[in-house]
């Protein structure tokens, strides 16, 4: 059996895309925007906090501002998950357990 070829993109090539610092393509700006706004939607908070609660996951502060903690590019592992399941997940935190009817939920502070 062959094994799939892997290329690697070494971070001096990635650049941020809109208002997401992790997001390193056109596809992961569109992905970022989708969890910003069923965030939004699904728990009425406003589009602006939204993007900060995403920046917040997977960003950090850096001398300019926020800086990718991780890039989005490719074929990225969070794309095995919808933006539905993100927007939950970075909206009350990654061991609240959302997903369970009877978890005693409570959001994560607003960035």
């Amino acid at each position: 059996m062959v094994s799939p070829q892997e290329y690697l993109v070494h971070e001096s090539v990635l650049r941020s895309h809109g208002s997401f610092p992790c997001a390193g393509d056109s596809e992961a700006l569109t992905f970022c925007e989708e969890i910003a706004d069923a965030m939004a939607r699904r728990f009425d908070i406003s589009h602006s906090e939204a993007v900060a609660r995403v920046n917040r996951q997977w960003s950090q502060a850096g001398g300019a501002g926020r800086v990718p903690r991780v890039w989005i590019v490719g074929l990225d592992i969070v794309y095995h998950e919808d933006a539905d399941y993100w927007a939950a997940s970075i909206y009350y935190g990654p061991d609240s357990r959302w997903w369970d009817p009877g978890a005693d939920l409570q959001p994560l502070p607003p960035p």
